[in-house]
């Protein structure tokens, strides 16, 4: 099931507050299977938010945004092609997995990119927040894997077992509150999936 993230929030559970994201559910729809005969595994194809096309053209539908959801061959039969993904499939489920996209950061150095320690700042240090020394002699060169400084975000996050704390419905819009944060900007696609 594909999601669209919101906004953070918090809600009072239980004398407490609960950090909850909020995640719209987008229009969605079964477009395609794939079967263990054919492709070694059972999965349902879905696509969201569907362009106009000009039939006189001949043009195909097409969807902004296509995934794979690997599903249990018992299920499959229950998500036919032009069937349309909601909330009701969640009945039943207090937890589950959600994959998504970091914000990007830009080029970052050590100390923001990996957690380094800074240096002195005083006393005519030169060492402020440089990465330090990134080798010895043998071998003379710098090691795969080595931490420095270049590209942060932009990763896929996967989240196993975040709890469901509710479901909302109103204005034609179904939305879901999840606890904790989910990785992604505002209005960031995230994939739901129930394992």
């Amino acid at each position: 099931m594909l999601l669209k993230k919101q906004e953070m929030t918090k809600l009072w559970i239980d004398g407490k507050h609960v950090p909850v994201t909020l995640l719209k559910l987008v229009p969605q729809e079964v477009i395609g299977h794939r079967t263990n005969e054919k492709d070694g595994y059972t999965a349902i194809i879905v696509g969201s938010e569907k362009k106009e096309f000009d039939r006189k053209k001949g043009e195909k539908v097409k969807y902004s945004n296509v995934f794979e959801f690997r599903v249990c061959e018992d299920v499959l039969s229950n998500f036919g092609i032009g069937s349309v993904l909601d909330f009701s499939f969640l009945d039943g489920f207090d937890t589950v997995f959600l994959k998504g996209l970091t914000k990007g950061k830009g080029f970052q150095g050590v100390i923001k990119r990996h957690g380094f320690s800074r240096g002195p700042s005083s006393h005519g240090s030169h060492f402020h927040r440089r990465p330090g020394s990134i080798g010895g002699m043998k071998p003379r060169r710098v090691n795969k894997g080595k931490k420095l400084p270049g590209h942060m975000g932009v990763s896929n996050i996967s989240l196993k077992n975040v709890k469901i704390i509710n479901k909302y419905s109103f204005d034609n819009e179904s939305l879901v509150a999840v606890k904790g944060s989910v990785p992604g900007y505002y209005g960031s696609l995230v994939k739901m999936e129930l394992k």
